[in-house]
């Protein structure tokens, strides 16, 4: 099936300058682990990070739009309240990452690790997980459209009163997944998965 999800729209780049000045945004750069500075309160449009642990610099509550990150770790950073829109994770490490409350459009995770992400009280609209951990996440109060987990583990992960239009988990291990039974509704899974999903209704299956 075609994927919904609109790429980033990027249609230059220059090496950021560590000199430049800056209120705002930041606009059409490129960074890369050598010239990678603290950022904080600021909107991206239009960028792409590379090859960037971004462990040892402030990158919190930063809006992106038309974003590329590659092989970066962004592990428990902070996007509280904030927009994520036509972004793309290639290779990253996202670990514990704290993405609440937020509205997240137009992007796509790929072979990411996202163990112990939350994303408690977004708003999801045309996102992909693809081939990407998400063991022990956490997705509650939350509003999916067209939001596709494709050869995922969520092992252990929660899925709790999620309004959606469907959602695809077929892929995907769910094994020790804590649903609920309206977030069970009109979703799809594998011989195994409904095996695992019936214990929640109470059904108990024989040999």
């Amino acid at each position: 099936m075609k994927s919904k999800v609109i790429k980033p729209k990027i249609n230059y780049t220059e090496l950021f300058d560590k000199n430049e000045q800056y209120e705002y945004s930041i606009d059409n750069k490129e960074f890369n682990k050598d010239n990678i500075i603290n950022f904080n309160n600021i909107t991206f449009n239009s960028c792409i990070f590379k090859d960037i642990d971004f462990n040892d610099y402030n990158f919190n509550n930063v809006e992106l739009v038309d974003i590329i990150f590659e092989n970066c770790d962004l592990s428990n950073k902070e996007f509280e309240k904030q927009a994520i829109h036509r972004c793309e994770f290639r290779n990253c490490k996202l670990i514990g990452i704290n993405i609440t409350n937020s509205s997240l459009k137009n992007t796509i995770f790929i072979n990411c690790n996202l163990r112990y992400s939350n994303f408690y009280g977004s708003k999801l609209e045309n996102v992909e997980f693809n081939d990407s951990l998400l063991s022990e996440s956490y997705f509650q109060e939350m509003t999916f459209k067209n939001v596709e987990y494709n050869n995922c583990n969520l092992e252990k992960a929660t899925l709790m009163t999620i309004s959606h239009n469907g959602i695809d988990l077929s892929t995907s291990n769910i094994e020790k997944i804590n649903i609920d039974t309206n977030t069970m509704k009109n979703i799809e899974v594998d011989t195994i998965g409904a095996l695992e999903l019936s214990k929640y209704l109470g059904i108990i299956i024989k040999n």
